[in-house]
């Protein structure tokens, strides 16, 4: 527990800093805050608006009151909590007129309604999940003391506004608004952990798994370079991701792939037996992101002090996931970035139907080549 709230201080530290050079005028500051928080502000919105194509236009409606309202915020350690409120206020604003209203966690921790459309196509296990969250809310407003459950009930539920619930109450306005400020406050302590495992399932639901399906290789030819692709396929899809690597990581994870057994622990046996007398476990591996022409990959490591996630190239998470078993993940956009890329540089990288192409070879060859010279005492080639 101690350790959660110190990475938790840490975080919003970091948040502080950035916060302060954004409004300052540093755009690389605002772009680096946008990263760490905009997964939870579009999972708000897609949770409200029950549309991805209207939840990215609220999202991005909702970065540009952000950044243009720098100066409203007065605890920039808030900023993720605020940035989402505002993600709250566009999607209600977006609904006002075409919802009906439910209970919902986002009700309380800012004191909007949550709205639903009508027409939305959710599934039976969407409603079952829908309504298990509106009976726990309910659950907990109902264990309140009965004079906020009932300002709860009157504001929230029944629409009355403030001078109204007052009038109901027989108490003063500044009263009222002490009530639904203590409510909202027990409520969050509440129904927080609920909150953020709901966030979690969304956001890990929509990233897309994956498996190292090949390495692909081509000898260089005259004055054109040789290549060494990893090829990432996803899993129950026909998406296919190329990774350009190295020879050593290449031929690391060939031989990964093969099961080759080897004289001496290779680098990322070596790494993960690391992991594992320290305590700690990789529990998936995430390719994040394609700026240019550079792949981006975070680790995800749960160790003695909870979960952290570490920067790494994608070739070298990418081995230690195929030594350790953890699942592979890649970020939506990244499969759309990679195509547009392939696009605009043809004369750059090879198309996708000459991966197979004669004069390339797999996993086999390169894993078979490796061990024949170790066989015929060329010396130890592999990795490591």
């Amino acid at each position: 527990m101690q350790a959660e709230v110190q990475a938790e201080a840490r975080a919003n530290d970091s948040d502080t800093a950035l916060f302060l050079s954004a409004r300052s005028g540093d755009k690389d500051a605002f772009c680096s805050l946008l990263e760490g928080h905009r997964p939870m502000l579009l999972a708000v919105c897609r949770r409200i608006l029950m549309d991805a194509g209207l939840a990215e236009d609220a999202a991005q409606e909702a970065v540009l009151q952000a950044m243009l309202g720098l100066d409203q915020l007065r605890r920039p350690e808030r900023f993720g909590a605020w940035l989402a409120g505002i993600g709250l206020n566009v999607c209600r604003r977006w609904l006002r007129d075409r919802s009906r209203h439910i209970w919902s966690w986002e009700e309380m921790q800012g004191g909007w309604q949550a709205l639903q459309p009508d027409d939305c196509q959710s599934g039976p296990e969407e409603l079952a999940q829908a309504r298990d969250l509106a009976a726990r809310v309910r659950h907990a407003v109902a264990d309140l003391p009965h004079g906020q459950r009932a300002a709860v009930m009157l504001f929230y539920l029944s629409g009355l506004t403030y001078a109204e619930t007052a009038a109901v109450l027989g108490i003063e306005v500044g009263a009222v608004k002490t009530r639904l400020h203590k409510a909202r406050r027990t409520l969050r302590g509440q129904l927080w952990a609920t909150w953020k495992e709901e966030i979690r399932m969304q956001l890990d639901a929509e990233v897309v798994e994956v498996r190292m399906a090949d390495v692909r290789r081509k000898p260089a030819h005259g004055d054109k370079p040789g290549y060494y692709m990893l090829v990432l396929e996803e899993i129950g899809g026909e998406r296919r991701l190329p990774i350009w690597v190295g020879q050593f990581e290449g031929t690391a994870i060939a031989l990964q792939l093969q099961k080759v057994e080897v004289p001496r622990p290779p680098t990322f046996s070596f790494v993960s037996s690391l992991l594992q007398a320290s305590g700690g476990q990789l529990r998936e591996v995430r390719v994040s992101k394609l700026v240019e022409s550079t792949f981006y990959a975070v680790a995800v490591i749960e160790g003695v002090e909870g979960i952290r996630t570490v920067d790494a190239r994608p070739s070298d998470a990418l081995a230690l996931a195929l030594v350790t078993g953890a699942p592979i993940r890649v970020e939506p956009a990244v499969f759309g970035a990679s195509k547009a890329h392939l696009a605009t540089h043809r004369d750059r990288v090879p198309r996708q139907d000459t991966y197979y192409a004669e004069g390339t070879q797999g996993a086999a060859e390169i894993a078979e080549e490796v061990t024949s010279r170790w066989r015929s005492g060329a010396g130890p080639s592999q990795p490591g």
